[in-house]
């Protein structure tokens, strides 16, 4: 029993996959294809949910339940398949699975314990899924709410100042004081810092961007180097030689990024999902301990 039932479950997954995969083929040759005008006016704008489209047995399949799987299968396969043709293939898709079903049902598939299982295992989730949505349902964020989480948090809405920084790094030898006095002499001539970096730094990113290290904040650079740089007060400064774990560095601030306040009204969407996703956690923990106090629940290991 357990083997048909693997067999009739492969079968159904094979024929899911040969209706797709061939309208994906006919859909992407030229004989196959279907113009896009034609597409476009093959779906009526209006359509009855409720309008009955084949019946297997007696069981009716309707509008919505081709509706029902577009939804299901995502917006990807919705935008291939909301057509007329591609309509047409879900619902006899939708005829097969009945097909398939009935035939299951008339050789006993469905009293198969594994089959059971699987079942049971599906309505669960499915009811699980339904009760969290229904739980969740009426959890909303006021604007009043939002405005007084960001008046009573404004730490959390400032960015912190930042600074645009490159650097020429000398090895930390007996030759450090001689290449720090040739380079310093360079600058002094008017030589290319960008050049001096290339040519001289032992960064291994220096040839490829010249000594440049983007934006960074406080706290994501060494000490000795992180005091020197922001020491830096307008664009071009250069810094005297520090010392640091990597070397002796000469340092360059191109650019300031003051620290500056979010306004409200950038901030209020993640402000928003952020409340809403802690109201939306404490209900659970909250029904969950409501049910637990309801239902008996038996943990039988530790």
């Amino acid at each position: 029993m357990k083997k048909k039932f693997l067999s009739v479950t492969i079968l159904i997954v094979l024929a899911a996959y040969v209706v797709f995969a061939a309208t994906a083929d006919n859909s992407s040759s030229p004989e196959g294809a279907v113009p896009e005008a034609e597409l476009e006016s093959a779906v009526p704008e209006e359509k009855d949910p409720e309008r009955v489209l084949a019946r297997v047995e007696g069981e009716e399949i309707r509008e919505m339940d081709v509706d029902n799987f577009l939804t299901a299968a995502g917006p990807q396969v919705a935008m291939m398949y909301d057509n007329e043709m591609g309509r047409r293939l879900i619902l006899d898709q939708l005829v097969t699975s009945r097909l398939l079903a009935l035939f299951a049902k008339e050789h006993g598939f469905d009293e198969n314990p594994e089959f059971k299982r699987t079942l049971n295992e599906f309505v669960t989730q499915a009811l699980a899924r339904a009760a969290i949505e229904e739980i969740m349902r009426d959890v909303t964020v006021s604007d009043e709410e939002s405005r007084e989480f960001y008046d009573e948090n404004p730490d959390q809405f400032v960015t912190p100042e930042e600074i645009h920084a490159s650097h020429i790094l000398i090895a930390d030898d007996e030759t450090s004081a001689d290449k720090i006095a040739f380079i310093q002499e360079e600058l002094n001539k008017g030589v290319s810092f960008d050049v001096l970096a290339a040519e001289h730094s032992i960064d291994p990113s220096a040839r490829q961007n010249s000594g440049d290290l983007g934006f960074f904040g406080r706290g994501r650079m060494v000490p000795e180097f992180e005091e020197a740089a922001f020491a830096l007060e307008e664009p071009g400064d250069i810094s005297e030689p520090v010392q640091s774990q990597f070397g002796w560095h000469v340092i360059k601030l191109e650019e300031k990024k003051p620290s500056s306040v979010i306004s409200y009204d950038e901030i209020k969407p993640q402000i928003e999902q952020y409340l809403s996703n802690e109201k939306m956690s404490r209900r659970y923990e909250e029904t969950l301990e409501a049910l637990r106090e309801t239902y008996e629940v038996e943990m039988l290991t530790d």
